[in-house]
């Protein structure tokens, strides 16, 4: 008898195939039912006592909110130009994005209320989000600040 491409003989090889998906099939529905958490896939809130942040920029002072347009040509005075990710690449093209960063190091929160205010929208997440580790194991980390100038959010770039 022949063999298949496969390297199960003629008919014999087709049942034998199909025994073997179903065997695996059956194999990662255990895995998947075994997986056991108390939280959900994605949460939200909304919050009624909120705490302004107080932001401020090294070189640039305190940043009132709303941000006005001369606050924000300022800082982007002390910016610079955001660059963005496409395959292997790291690029700045205005084409695709016309946005400003400011490292988090030259960023910093002067409303000390902000801070617990934070603390607790972090906590609440981690806890409905069922995050192993409980709350504690989680925090907030500012990576960068960035400014999107009008109009200016991503268009695709593959």
């Amino acid at each position: 008898m022949a063999r298949s491409a496969s390297g199960f003989d003629g008919d014999r090889g087709s049942s034998k195939s199909e025994d073997q998906l179903t065997e695996l099939k059956s194999l990662v529905l255990d895995c998947i039912s075994d997986i056991h958490s108390t939280g959900s896939f994605a949460t939200f809130g909304s919050y009624e006592n909120f705490a302004p942040p107080g932001i401020c920029v090294d070189k640039v002072g305190a940043i009132r909110l709303p941000l006005l347009p001369h606050d924000a040509q300022t800082l982007i005075q002390a910016s610079h130009q955001a660059p963005f990710g496409k395959g292997n690449q790291t690029l700045v093209d205005e084409t695709v994005r016309k946005t400003w960063e400011i490292d988090a190091s030259n960023v910093s929160f002067s409303n000390k209320a902000w801070h617990g205010w934070l603390e607790g929208v972090v906590r609440k997440a981690a806890e409905e989000l069922g995050v192993a580790g409980g709350p504690n194991s989680v925090r907030a980390e500012l990576y960068k600040m960035l400014l999107y100038e009008k109009g200016a959010m991503f268009k695709p770039h593959k």
